[in-house]
């Protein structure tokens, strides 16, 4: 009788060197985020597929359990990998699953010594194969030269978007779709048409709200001569998002300029 394919590690690597994603987890949740990270890799390392489930509530309380923390900052570490691709958004949005790519591909060599290749983030699926049979370097090949990377949507491109879906800050929601595709390594032939469906996901699901409310009032860069909405009782701390200088209030905004700039013949 086969032996039955194993898809599950005793081991995965431990870097010396810290990563982007582990820096900023740790930097915004200290020793939580650093234990985090390594106790949810062993979690999916351990289970099969390296899928890991959490729909049902004692699924939820159980893993809550295994990282040791509280649900509210559960939730949050989840949605900044989430944002930085360190978990596959798909999946836990449709399926409330726990999917990492870059810890599959960081396993990769364990495959060279088993008949199958890598597991993908479906295999988990009743109906498909566990595996793919053949070589998986050939396979990437063969998917890069099918995916055109066609770099980055340009500022009038988003500013399109952001006055077709005002109730969004189209540059945050574009930030996070940059950072988790990168992670993946991820290209697209339609790149405007995948990430506005993204927004539109962003949208539905409360992400990125632009809150643009009466008690906001609109500040001006004396540099740059932009400007922005902010909150009214915290204008006077407003800084220029392009060169970081302290932003003024219109009427200052304008008397500064026509002070700099006097008109001709003392404006006779």
């Amino acid at each position: 009788m086969a032996r039955k394919q194993k898809h599950c590690v005793d081991y995965f690597p431990h870097d010396c060197h810290l990563t982007k994603i582990l820096r900023i987890v740790t930097k915004k949740f200290g020793n939580d985020g650093y234990a985090f990270y390594y106790r949810l890799r062993e979690l999916l390392g351990r289970t099969d597929n390296y899928n890991y489930p959490l729909k049902e509530k004692i699924d939820w309380f159980d893993f809550l359990s295994e990282m040791d923390i509280e649900q509210e900052q559960a939730l949050e570490i989840i949605e900044l990998f989430l944002d930085v691709g360190e978990l596959d958004k798909e999946l836990w949005e449709e399926e409330k699953r726990l999917w990492s790519q870059n810890f599959v591909d960081s396993i990769a060599s364990v495959y060279e010594k088993r008949s199958g290749e890598l597991p993908d983030k479906y295999s988990f699926r009743d109906g498909n194969p566990h595996f793919r049979v053949g070589n998986t370097q050939s396979k990437k090949k063969e998917i890069k030269k099918v995916e055109e990377s066609v770099g980055t949507l340009t500022e009038d491109e988003l500013l399109i978007l952001q006055k077709k879906y005002p109730k969004v800050i189209v540059e945050d929601s574009y930030q996070s779709f940059t950072l988790h595709y990168a992670g993946q390594g991820r290209c697209f032939k339609n790149l405007s048409a995948a990430f506005e469906k993204w927004l539109i996901d962003d949208i539905n699901f409360g992400k990125h709200k632009r809150q643009v409310t009466n008690e906001d009032v609109e500040v001006w860069c004396l540099n740059c001569d932009t400007t922005k909405n902010v909150e009214k009782n915290n204008s006077w701390l407003a800084k220029c998002d392009n060169c970081n200088e302290p932003m003024v209030s219109k009427f200052e905004y304008k008397h500064t300029k026509s002070t700099q700039n006097p008109p001709p013949n003392g404006g006779d």
